[in-house]
């Protein structure tokens, strides 16, 4: 499974990048938050960025042995546009990160997975300490008071659910 970040519209709706104080390094977080995600969860990640009023054709970066790839969409393609292409071509589920109402249907239709930019910022505050930022608390999770046995159990009745 894949997690698609529609980069900029991450970067307008959570604090973090908004306060790193300009563009560039509100990018330059939002890329390394990347890394760590892709590090913990072991999924790919795709960083989506819109560069469609720029003169430069569409760009991919892999990061982190392709752990992480970064796209700068090409001159008249919206991030949008680049992520509705990806879905298409993906193999297996996906999860798009967005804030944006019809990227996210579009996100659905297509069988993939939509998260807010919220879900982000939960996903990384869940990130052991060694990969969060030191001024961040971890927030508590109800697993990590349970016992093996009673999370063990937990995951039995939900995958019977299933």
């Amino acid at each position: 499974m894949a997690l698609i970040l529609d980069a900029y519209n991450l970067i307008g709706a959570l604090d973090r990048y908004r306060m790193a104080g300009t563009l560039d390094a509100a990018r330059e977080l939002l890329i390394n938050d990347a890394l760590k995600a892709a590090g913990w969860t072991g999924k790919p990640l795709i960083v989506v960025f819109d560069a469609h009023r720029g003169p430069e054709p569409e760009r991919v970066e892999s990061r982190a042995g392709g752990a992480v790839r970064v796209i700068y969409s090409a001159p008249g393609q919206s991030a949008d546009d680049v992520i509705e292409r990806l879905l298409s071509r993906l193999e297996g589920s996906a999860t798009v990160y967005t804030a944006d109402f019809a990227l996210q249907r579009t996100a659905l239709a297509r069988g993939a997975t939509r998260a807010t930019p919220r879900e982000f910022a939960n996903l990384l505050d869940e990130l052991p300490a060694i990969t969060r930022s030191p001024d961040l608390r971890r927030k508590s999770r109800i697993a990590d008071r349970l016992s093996l046995e009673t999370l063990r159990r937990l995951e039995e009745i939900r995958r019977r659910a299933d």
